[in-house]
């Protein structure tokens, strides 16, 4: 906030609405902040303002004047497994400003959000273990059990479990769980989508809720468990609703610090796992 002195009020007031889209009156303090700064630099030079450097500039009476652009609020979403669909929630700021359950994922890819967050493994390896299974484990600590280690493509190709099975066997010596398999539909589903949509991350609950709480967390199937993820989720500032049609307690919240992780992400914060590693796909994001 600033005060202006000029020599003629009228004239500074006309510089004023048309250089910058202000209406100013004798004696009001002004500020100046833009939501687009480039499309405000050009009006401002349109108009005669005198170029200091881009974003700081001088009236007609010497007075300097400085745009600064509004931070732009992300709008982001988590989506997370919720029996035979997703459940999806979108915050803005730290409100929840949409959640529902649909189908499938590419219904989910519908929302207007910057980045979405899944709880899907993104990056099918070609040979075990995944370095983003094994760096996750490691980070959860006592949760490790909730990380399931992902099976490699050709797994996942098998028609049957049983040739998943043999698959596993002879290319990597071990042979997969029933629920590895099961979720292969979905593994190859996601993949698709995020190779062509970057928008999409790869994020995890039980990943996501220890970066939060920086500890390990009770278990989330138990009571006390949901109430601690959602004390977590609320003591960081989000508005989560009471509950959702549709949507299971521990899968609101799931969902919702998947949305977490990925406003982490939009706003360059978050961190990979494993560490170091290098580009959007293959990393699990906190």
């Amino acid at each position: 906030m600033r005060l202006l002195l000029v020599r003629d009020a009228a004239a500074s007031a006309r510089f004023y609405r048309d250089a910058f889209g202000i209406e100013v009156h004798q004696g009001q303090e002004i500020a100046f902040e833009v939501d687009d700064l480039d499309q405000a630099h050009a009006r401002a030079v349109a108009a005669g303002a005198e170029v200091v450097q881009p974003g700081v500039y001088r009236d007609p009476d010497g007075n300097v004047v400085t745009l600064t652009q509004r931070p732009q609020t992300a709008r982001v979403a988590g989506v997370d497994m919720a029996g035979g669909g997703w459940a999806v929630v979108v915050l803005e700021d730290d409100r929840v400003v949409d959640a529902f359950r649909c189908e499938s994922f590419a219904d989910a890819l519908h929302v207007d959000a910057a980045v979405a967050g899944v709880d899907i493994p993104i990056g099918i390896p070609d040979s075990p273990p995944r370095p983003a299974d094994v760096a996750a484990r490691r980070f959860v600590g006592p949760r490790a059990s909730s990380v399931y280690p992902t099976p490699i493509r050709a797994v996942l190709e098998a028609p049957t479990y049983a040739e998943a099975r043999v698959v596993a066997v002879e290319l990597t010596g071990k042979s997969v769980s029933a629920q590895s398999y099961a979720l292969r539909h979905r593994i190859l589903e996601v993949d698709e989508h995020a190779r062509h949509d970057e928008r999409v991350i790869e994020v995890h609950p039980e990943v996501s809720f220890s970066e939060l709480a920086s500890r390990p967390l009770l278990p989330k199937k138990r009571t006390d468990g949901q109430a601690e993820r959602r004390v977590l989720l609320e003591d960081a500032g989000i508005e989560l609703p009471a509950s959702v049609p549709r949507i299971a307690e521990p899968d609101l919240l799931d969902a919702t610090v998947a949305a977490w992780s990925a406003r982490r992400y939009a706003a360059g914060e978050a961190l990979p796992l494993p560490e170091g590693h290098e580009g959007r796909i293959g990393a699990i994001w906190r």
